[in-house]
């Protein structure tokens, strides 16, 4: 099959099988919520709805695995990334700074990745809110039960904790009193900065937030050292900075942390597109390589065909990294806003 005809296809059947499946379980997890009241609920019910796009995105990584294990691995993805945007909410909205409450939120994180446990962590014990009507827990159990089916997960299982963990760590530090929490995440990186050097640290912390090697070892347990090395710092940085990049404003106007600010504007270009040609050359590696650098494309494609990447600040910047990436961004680039414009994604 010629490399234009195998990613017509990986795009065909995100469109025919992964998407219309993520938004049915998202319809679920809606209907779960429509059913409990109070903060918890409606902090749920936001995310699912300003969110979606991450585990459209991320369900992606279901087309990795075999035939047999694609439900569970989808399944695994759209929970786990449901109960990151979620936590996310939760750590942003309700005006609170204190780095156990994170970690306690997101223990949820760490008992998901547990397959065969029966137990849950109480994960609002030091928040101020505690009903949400069992929706947290579900989503562990859901997680617990993809993973149980997946013979390749206990190979892959460390490497899925590392990447985590991490997550835990930015999240904790990022929701923290702003001056606190760049120095602890300046502190992170001083600490694996050389497994990663040459990155500012806020650029680790960036490839820190992304979710995306955990799903794609969910996906294709083969080499779990090598699908780390692509995508800590590369791959995961990029996603994440890409993120930042278009919420430059929004962040600005709500007060919160965006690592790509610390940058000036020129730079966040050339960093952008470091990351890019880096995470390009990083997934070679990989035995599914062409599939891994669709992905890499396909970021790009997704984050600058968004409306916010076409602001006044951010038009001609969204150009620049597009007329320096490879051609095939651009293509998808294009492609994904037609999806947008029918709202697709």
């Amino acid at each position: 099959m010629s490399r234009r005809r195998r990613i017509i296809m990986i795009l065909l059947r995100m469109l025919t099988l992964v998407f219309p499946a993520v938004k049915r379980r998202l319809d679920q997890y809606r209907r779960f919520l429509q059913g409990a009241d109070g903060p918890l609920a409606l902090q749920g019910l936001d995310s699912i709805r300003d969110k979606e796009f991450h585990c459209l995105g991320g369900g992606v990584y279901a087309l990795l695995a075999p035939g047999k294990l694609r439900r569970h691995v989808l399944a695994f993805i759209i929970a786990f990334q449901t109960i990151s945007d979620y936590l996310d909410n939760l750590c942003d909205r309700f005006g609170i700074q204190s780095e156990p409450v994170f970690r306690q939120l997101h223990t949820a994180m760490l008992d998901s990745l547990e397959p065969g446990a029966t137990e849950h962590s109480d994960y609002y014990c030091l928040f101020p809110s505690r009903d949400d009507g069992g929706y947290l827990a579900m989503l562990v159990d859901q997680c617990r039960e993809a993973l149980a089916a997946l013979p390749h997960y206990p190979g892959c299982k460390e490497y899925m904790l590392k990447f985590t963990r991490l997550y835990i760590d930015l999240q904790s530090y990022k929701h923290m009193e702003r001056r606190a929490g760049e120095e602890k995440l300046a502190a992170m990186y001083a600490i694996n900065s050389s497994a990663a050097p040459d990155l500012y640290w806020w650029e680790y912390a960036a490839a820190c937030g992304s979710t995306l090697g955990i799903f794609a070892l969910a996906a294709d347990g083969q080499n779990p050292l090598k699908t780390w090395a692509a995508y800590m710092p590369w791959v995961n940085g990029l996603h994440i900075m890409l993120d930042y990049f278009i919420d430059q404003d929004e962040d600005l106007q709500h007060g919160d942390m965006n690592l790509v600010s610390f940058y000036g504007p020129r730079k966040q270009v050339e960093r952008i597109l470091w990351f890019y040609h880096l995470a390009r050359k990083a997934v070679q590696s990989l035995a599914r390589a062409r599939f891994h650098t669709l992905i890499v494309d396909g970021l790009l494609a997704m984050y600058l065909s968004d409306a916010k990447a076409r602001s006044p600040e951010l038009a001609n910047p969204s150009r620049q990294i597009l007329a320096g990436a490879r051609l095939r961004a651009g293509v998808l680039g294009r492609m994904a806003k037609v999806l947008r414009k029918g709202g697709i994604i």
